[in-house]
């Protein structure tokens, strides 16, 4: 690694920010140097995330966004761009999905809201992060995908399809802007201690057959996820562009 300061008066916007891998990434982006938009749709998850930054001295503000609709994806860019001059890292990380939902059995507002909230928000981050990007020299933009975009689960249908297209939208997004400046990568978490994966965690018949192919014998941390964000964000990786790194313990090659 070239330096533990990697991110020093860099912009960074990191969406789903409030919790879990948000929360961490946010905090680690901020230990390296970063002016950090903390972007949730619960304003005071993203508070207390502000609040954790500001007490180890570091600088964020709070966005609050819904990731799924343009209007307010555009503020939160327009927003970072106003507070801290540019936007130098996108970290799309939000995302929502219905559990013990087959495609038989998900509705089409779940369906919908899925897609919108884990794939739309995407597209929506780029589209309007990639412009202030490229006028000013270029970016790193990564999106949190999943395991689940390379091995289906039981039950689980609008997640799987939704983590699929991020993993095919980042390749999009790395071809059409790599002549500008845009690098665009891809995280791909396994099972991770989260808030949002209690009911994962609660189910055995779910979380069984995950935690059997496992090779490390363990589930993921979210700085773990963190720490790979950084690395994809950073000049570590400035030859990069169009991967997703998989962080699953082994889960994929067992």
């Amino acid at each position: 690694m070239t330096s533990r300061n990697r991110f020093e008066s860099k912009s960074v916007i990191v969406t789903g920010a409030g919790s879990g891998i948000g929360r961490e990434t946010a905090l680690a982006f901020s230990r390296e140097g970063a002016q950090v938009t903390v972007a949730d749709i619960n304003q005071t998850a993203a508070q207390e995330t502000v609040s954790a930054i500001e007490a180890e001295g570091g600088a964020a503000r709070v966005s609050v966004v819904d990731v799924a609709n343009a209007a307010s994806v555009e503020l939160m860019v327009e927003g970072a761009v106003d507070a801290y001059g540019r936007i130098d890292v996108l970290h799309n990380n939000a995302y929502w999905a219905p559990l013990n939902r087959s495609a038989v059995d998900t509705t089409e507002e779940e369906w919908d809201q899925a897609l919108a909230v884990t794939l739309k928000s995407v597209w929506l981050g780029c589209k309007y992060a990639i412009p202030h990007m490229v006028k000013d020299g270029g970016g790193a933009i990564v999106n949190t995908a999943s395991t689940a975009a390379f091995i289906a689960g039981p039950s689980f249908a609008a997640y799987i399809a939704a983590k699929g297209g991020v993993v095919a939208l980042t390749r999009s997004v790395a071809y059409d802007f790599g002549k500008q400046g845009i690098r665009c990568n891809g995280v791909a978490p396994g099972l991770i201690e989260t808030p949002a994966t209690v009911d994962v965690f609660n189910d055995p018949a779910r979380v069984g057959p995950i935690r059997a192919h496992q090779l490390l014998g363990r589930h993921g941390q979210p700085g773990e996820i963190a720490d790979a964000v950084l690395f994809v964000a950073s000049e570590d990786s400035a030859y990069m562009t169009g991967q997703t790194i998989v962080l699953d313990g082994g889960r994929l090659a067992g």
